[in-house]
């Protein structure tokens, strides 16, 4: 068992690593089957909470398929204080049980503070208990009257709300101009019942902007708030299933195996509290040193606007997971992390798996449906669709049931009904997308990497002629136990928003160079930083964020760089030519 210190050791080097979502893949996969796009979903949503704007999410797919076990599995690396699993309560469930109530000033007002009626035999003289009445019944009028100008304040800031059902139609009410960000504070006032059943005025206050996942979309006031949100599906693939049966079997044969929390848990559950810490002392947000990025995303229609957005958040989510390897800035009194190229890397490659289904508002399997059959051929009748989606399908489906799919592919438009021109008792149903058309804009920009790459780099450096003016730090320790911030220059910043350099990790793995280690056997001295120089960060654990070291001999130019693996912990050196 790892000391506190050589487990934060520990932890602050994985922080640093390139991989580091698929160091927490590799550990959530103990626990949850293949789903990478909605565990990526659930965890990216967890993680907006500490941002301003944070993600609403809406899981769609069969009873069954994981999206409650997804989301309880994924959310186990979070306080489980911010996390509130909702069933269809109503306003006033959700007053008394998650409203704190506070008097004029903010101040808690606790019912056992209310004044206590003084009882005759608790006192020696008639005259003592008359004054013991009198104060107590000043008392009981000063509380009362601070009861009329409370209010119940339902705190909301970096909140996870789940919905394990849909909300009664009323609270929904209540939460929708939160939900979508219209305002993050809002009064409400109702009649509710006292102990007594008398009926008196409650005031409500409902502020901060929660991040959400709905488990379930069965509500058209739901669906509504759906088609404006990200949306992700679960498997339920053969092989999806086949590994979750042998790990239940596995989980039954070796408990202890999966009772007891992993170091690398408890690495990524130290991580995330840590962000919701600085989150809560700094007004955290992050930065996208990309102002020309909207210029690769598709522009033609009104949706096109909300789905770039989901795509803005997915980004910063995804810088915010690596806060210990961004640089940042002050201004106005806020910490803006800066996202790098490599976090739009990220995000476009997570982003093109759930693009379709957030883009539609649909689930997976309604859209498999739509590619493998629908748009197969020109046109249809239900009789014919039914025939040849169960000669593909184990699991056979009605006429009804194939019925309600094309229902949601007409309401999104990717189908159109017609009658037909010699039955006119006859549907006919024609598909309207024959290419990929939704999917093949986010694929194609992702595919065309190298293209986007350069476009990018050319934004960020006309981005940096703009903030020069500004101070750009990064995350140091100053010994093993002391963290700080140390400045940048503009060319460092660059070199790391761009991906240019590696970054070495300060870890103890380090200390297994030195300086003979690292002393280059040529006559020709490196001519951009001494050798003892780069022996002293390496061996000193002091380089938190910096970029590599970097020499030149022998007609070479050579970086000391780092790569965290996973399985090993060991340091490698790698040679880079000129070119």
């Amino acid at each position: 068992m790892l000391s506190e210190r050589e487990f934060i050791r520990e932890a602050i080097q994985t922080w640093r690593t390139a991989n580091l979502i698929d160091y927490i893949l590799a550990d959530l996969d103990r626990r949850v089957k293949r789903d990478k796009a909605t565990k990526l979903s659930v965890l990216f949503t967890g993680l907006s909470a500490y941002l301003p704007e944070p993600i609403n999410l809406f899981l769609k797919g069969e009873s069954g398929s994981g999206k409650s076990y997804n989301t309880v599995q994924t959310l186990k690396y979070f306080p489980q204080e911010d996390i509130w699993f909702l069933g269809g309560l109503s306003p006033k469930a959700l007053i008394h049980e998650k409203g704190i109530l506070l008097n004029k000033y903010g101040e808690p007002i606790r019912e056992e503070d209310k004044p206590i009626k003084p009882k005759k035999r608790d006192f020696q003289s008639e005259e003592e208990y008359q004054e013991a009445l009198k104060r107590y019944k000043e008392e009981l009028e000063a509380w009362k009257e601070e009861l009329r100008d409370s209010y119940y304040l339902i705190d909301l800031s970096h909140k996870i709300l789940v919905f394990l059902e849909c909300p009664e139609f009323e609270t929904y009410r209540m939460l929708l101009p939160i939900l979508s960000h219209d305002k993050e504070r809002i009064e409400y006032r109702f009649t509710d019942k006292t102990k007594k059943g008398q009926h008196r005025t409650t005031r409500v206050v409902i502020k901060g902007f929660p991040a959400t996942i709905f488990l379930t979309v069965d509500k058209k006031y739901i669906e509504e708030l759906a088609t404006r949100s990200f949306t992700a599906t679960p498997e339920v693939s053969k092989e999806k299933i086949e590994e979750a049966n042998r790990l239940i079997n596995l989980k039954a044969s070796y408990p202890w195996q999966y009772e007891t929390e992993t170091e690398e848990f408890r690495i990524i559950k130290e991580l995330i509290k840590r962000i919701k810490s600085i989150a809560q002392n700094e007004k955290l947000d992050v930065l996208i040193p990309f102002p020309d990025l909207y210029e690769l995303f598709p522009k033609e229609i009104v949706r096109d606007m909300r789905d770039f957005q989901h795509f803005i958040q997915f980004l910063k989510a995804i810088t915010l997971l690596h806060i210990y390897q961004r640089p940042f800035i002050r201004l106005n009194g806020k910490r803006y992390l800066i996202s790098t190229i490599e976090d739009v890397r990220k995000a476009l490659e997570i982003y093109s798996e759930i693009f379709e289904t957030t883009r539609t508002g649909t689930e997976s399997e309604t859209l498999r449906f739509y590619h493998e059959i629908v748009k197969t051929k020109d046109r249809w009748y239900l009789k014919e669709l039914t025939h040849e989606y169960n000669k593909t399908h184990k699991k056979k489906l009605s006429s009804e049931s194939i019925r309600r799919k094309l229902n949601r592919l007409i309401e999104i438009g990717y189908v159109d009904i017609q009658k037909d021109e010699e039955d006119k008792r006859l549907n006919v149903y024609v598909p309207l997308i024959k290419e990929d058309e939704e999917l093949s804009t986010i694929r194609h920009i992702s595919e065309m990497w190298t293209i986007l790459e350069s476009k990018l780099e050319e934004s960020f450096k006309k981005y940096l002629e703009e903030i020069r003016q500004l101070t750009p730090y990064y995350y140091k320790n100053f010994s093993e136990e002391t963290w700080g911030e140390a400045e940048l220059s503009m060319e460092e910043l660059e070199s790391i928003v761009l991906n240019k350099k590696f970054l070495i990790p300060s870890s103890q793995s380090c200390q297994i160079f030195s300086e003979e280690n690292l002393r280059l056997k040529s006559k020709n001295k490196p001519k951009n930083r001494h050798i003892s120089k780069i022996c002293q960060i390496v061996d000193n654990f002091n380089i938190g964020f910096y970029q590599c070291p970097i020499c030149e001999a022998e007609g070479k130019r050579v970086f000391f760089g780092s790569q965290y693996d996973l399985k090993l912990h060991k340091m490698r050196i790698h040679g880079v030519d000129n070119a």
